[in-house]
């Protein structure tokens, strides 16, 4: 990673003091090598062929990054194929997002695929047990500059998170295992889920955790988040949530409920019709445009990618038991001024979540 990175250097890779002081990137390191084993030592990689302290690696301190993203999760008794079947589309800025899709397989720990995030971490991914794993954020963002919510604790961002899992377990029980205790400082929404027909909708907000579990045996055969809470004890901590979120939560329950069988097609159009009447966002001045949208087969271990999630950029399918061939594209994106009212915040009620 680090000699792509020099390779194909990105404008704003911070090459300065984080700001950590020496008994906080003692505990950074020490929170890492716990829960995230090795990223200590690819840190320390990148930084030899970049020239640069460990220590200023913005992985160990970006806590700005506040993605706004669509997902959904889609158990084989409702897909077209009998497949467990994950669409998500990513809303951010193209400035912060690294535009890679990577395969990773590290001795010891089981081979994934999915985009990156600090080069090191993880967006989203598939494993080669089938387990996927997808994100979007929870409630209002968490960060250091003005205006945004202080953590409320100590831990790890959502990208550590997901390639910690993605690595170490094989099905979502598993994983929920390896949740329980995990310091999680970001607010996030996680779906799950694995080859066996097991889905779950994990959400942690300020410290406090919820989880709804779906399986072949149960009634519901999907879960879906977008950018505020779904379950009862979070929505309590924070009963509101900004109109998009909301919007794009109502859009996807919709097309859940009114579709019989859902297969690739039907999610590919859902991704590309513009928001309020799909996923798709072209407002990327107020880090909101879609960089990328996918679709992960749990089945075939694979991800379909679009990138900037116009179709003109077209679809591309990868799959975690074929090594990857390193290349490059060109992509268009077509930025928009956002609507009226895009972030006002709303009343949440536990009823209006299904």
């Amino acid at each position: 990673m680090g000699e792509h990175i020099k390779r194909y250097p990105k404008p704003g890779i911070p090459q300065q003091p984080c700001g950590l002081g020496a008994q906080d990137m003692i505990y950074a390191r020490h929170l890492l090598e716990q829960w995230c084993s090795g990223i200590n030592e690819e840190i320390e990689g990148v930084a030899d062929v970049l020239g640069f302290p460990p220590e200023i690696s913005a992985y160990y301190t970006m806590t700005y990054l506040v993605p706004r993203c669509s997902q959904a999760v889609v158990l084989p008794q409702r897909t077209e194929n009998r497949h467990t079947m994950l669409a998500r589309s990513y809303e951010f800025s193209p400035a912060a997002e690294d535009f890679i899709l990577a395969r990773t397989s590290v001795k010891g720990k089981y081979t994934h695929i999915g985009t990156t995030a600090m080069q090191l971490g993880r967006d989203e991914g598939v494993n080669e047990c089938g387990l996927a794993v997808t994100m979007s954020s929870c409630g209002l963002p968490v960060g250091a500059p003005k205006g945004m919510r202080a953590p409320a604790l100590r831990g790890l961002q959502f990208w550590a998170v997901i390639r910690t899992l993605l690595e170490n377990c094989a099905d979502v029980a598993q994983a929920i295992d390896y949740l329980d205790g995990m310091p999680i400082a970001y607010n996030i929404n996680l779906i799950l889920a694995d080859k066996a027909g097991n889905a779950a909708l994990f959400e942690t907000l300020d410290g406090e955790t919820g989880i709804r579990q779906i399986g072949t045996d149960t009634q519901e055969q999907y879960l879906f988040a977008t950018n505020h809470a779904a379950l009862p004890l979070l929505i309590r901590r924070e009963p509101f949530a900004m109109r998009h979120s909301l919007v794009r939560y109502e859009k996807i329950r919709n097309f859940l409920e009114t579709t019989q069988r859902v297969d690739s097609g039907l999610l590919r159009k859902l991704l590309h019709e513009k928001y309020p009447q799909g996923l798709y966002c072209p407002y990327y001045k107020d880090f909101f445009g879609t960089t990328k949208s996918m679709l992960l087969d749990v089945n075939d271990g694979t991800i379909e990618l679009c990138w900037g999630g116009i179709e003109q950029n077209g679809w591309k399918c990868y799959g975690v038991d074929t090594p990857l061939k390193e290349s490059r594209e060109r992509i268009a994106m077509e930025p928009e001024p956002s609507p009226r009212g895009l972030y006002e915040a709303l009343p949440l009620r536990e009823e209006t979540i299904g």
